[in-house]
């Protein structure tokens, strides 16, 4: 039988911050069963898109830095999960910098692969949730309902007994659906 894997990417730019801290709690759920890795999108050098066009002749991007092993990590894996704080109204920039550099995989190259997504805001999440479902859709993978936690401060969602919730049911839904 095959090794499942998770995968883990994280925008915030604080390593425990709240959307890591839900995040990890579902990957901690989801390690006796698969083999899980996370990426701080902090540590990565990625460039933004450049709108060359190269990927759609080429079905990779033409910029040469860290995406290049993302890329690998995203196409290895069997459960991809994107967690981000919301800054403004919607996405952390780190994210949407990985979401345009992954154009060229909205032709199917994830297709089958499950997917879901944490946010994490002091108030409204609507406008990244829109932002993740869409992004999610495109990738034409298989998803599931995300995680939604309310905090501004460090430690404030381990109070959020809704995004707990969420947490235990994304897991729960993620391993059903593995049938694990």
């Amino acid at each position: 039988m095959k090794n499942l894997k998770a995968l883990g990417i994280i925008s915030s730019p604080r390593k425990d911050g709240n959307s890591a801290y839900l995040l990890n709690e579902v990957l901690n759920n989801l390690k006796p069963h698969m083999e899980v890795q996370i990426l701080y999108l902090k540590d990565y050098a990625i460039e933004s898109c450049k709108e060359c066009y190269y990927c759609v002749e080429h079905d990779t991007c033409s910029i040469q830095d860290y995406m290049q092993e993302i890329y690998g990590f995203l196409k290895e894996s069997d459960v991809i999960l994107l967690s981000s704080p919301i800054f403004m109204g919607g996405i952390a920039s780190r994210m949407r910098i990985l979401m345009e550099r992954t154009w060229h995989l909205r032709k199917g190259q994830l297709k089958g692969k499950i997917a879901s997504y944490i946010l994490v805001g002091r108030r409204d999440v609507g406008a990244g949730a829109n932002e993740m479902e869409e992004y999610l859709s495109r990738l034409k993978v298989y998803k599931l309902p995300g995680v939604f936690g309310f905090g501004l401060h460090k430690g404030d969602v381990q109070k959020d007994d809704e995004a707990m919730k969420d947490v235990k049911r994304l897991s729960d839904q993620i391993l059903s659906v593995l049938k694990v």
